[in-house]
């Protein structure tokens, strides 16, 4: 039998986000061909929803969170803290949870591409000109 199971999840703010892509859009710095698209990118942004990252896998890029054990605060940080943020207790572990696989695929053009340096690779190929995507994935999403 499956039953439902309530749990902390992550999410990302995405309205601030998608505010930015809409004006790339809108300034001509993003064109889709056909233009026919433009109407449901326009309707997926408009209408968009924070978005739950998290995944509860034992592979995939790990949320780069640490809960401490001292004074239960969450340290979210880009290197592995030392020490809590809020209480400088050592006592801290890594989030279990995972990124999503849309979250991860993005960020693989900075893993082959020698991000966070400014690689030759990044700057030649990142980033990119087209995106060549099936028709469907705006739709979906």
């Amino acid at each position: 039998m499956v039953e439902p199971r309530l749990s902390k999840q992550w999410f990302v703010k995405i309205q601030p986000l998608a505010d930015k892509a809409i004006e790339a859009v809108d300034k001509g710095y993003i064109k889709f061909t056909p233009d026919q698209y433009r109407k449901t990118y326009d309707e997926w942004m408009r209408n968009i929803h924070d978005w739950c990252i998290s995944r509860q896998l034992w592979w995939g890029h790990r949320i780069p969170a640490w809960h401490c054990a001292a004074c239960g605060a969450i340290t979210v940080a880009r290197e592995t803290p030392a020490a809590c943020g809020t209480c400088s207790s050592g006592q801290i572990t890594q989030e279990t949870d995972v990124l999503d696989t849309w979250f991860s695929s993005g960020l693989l053009p900075f893993t082959v591409f020698g991000w966070p340096e400014n690689t030759a690779d990044l700057a030649a190929f990142y980033p990119t000109q087209l995106l060549v995507t099936g028709f469907d994935i705006l739709f979906f999403w």
